[in-house]
């Protein structure tokens, strides 16, 4: 079920340079300590089921998803980067 975001999410980030294997308990156990999570996707090939090396983490409070962008992570040993989520226009894929 492929979901396509066209409305801004307060709380939600974008995390780029995960590593192929990252999975979302990755993310939540990582991120959980900062705040309470509503919802985390890594985004995955559709055909090989492989990390394509980002995903989104939406926090429950926007405040943390604040304190969240603006320091340094590193998930399973990579440095991340980690922004507030845009939603696409309805035409880009």
């Amino acid at each position: 079920n492929f979901r396509h975001d066209t409305t801004l999410t307060p709380g939600k980030i974008f995390v780029g340079g995960l590593s192929s294997d990252c999975a979302e308990g990755d993310l939540k156990e990582y991120f959980g300590a900062y705040g309470q999570i509503s919802d985390c996707v890594v985004m995955r090939d559709k055909t090989t089921g492989n990390g394509r090396g980002f995903g989104f983490v939406t926090f429950s409070d926007y405040h943390v998803s604040e304190r969240v962008v603006a320091a340094r992570h590193e998930v399973k040993g990579r440095s991340v980067e980690c922004k507030h989520s845009v939603p696409r226009a309805e035409g880009d894929i």
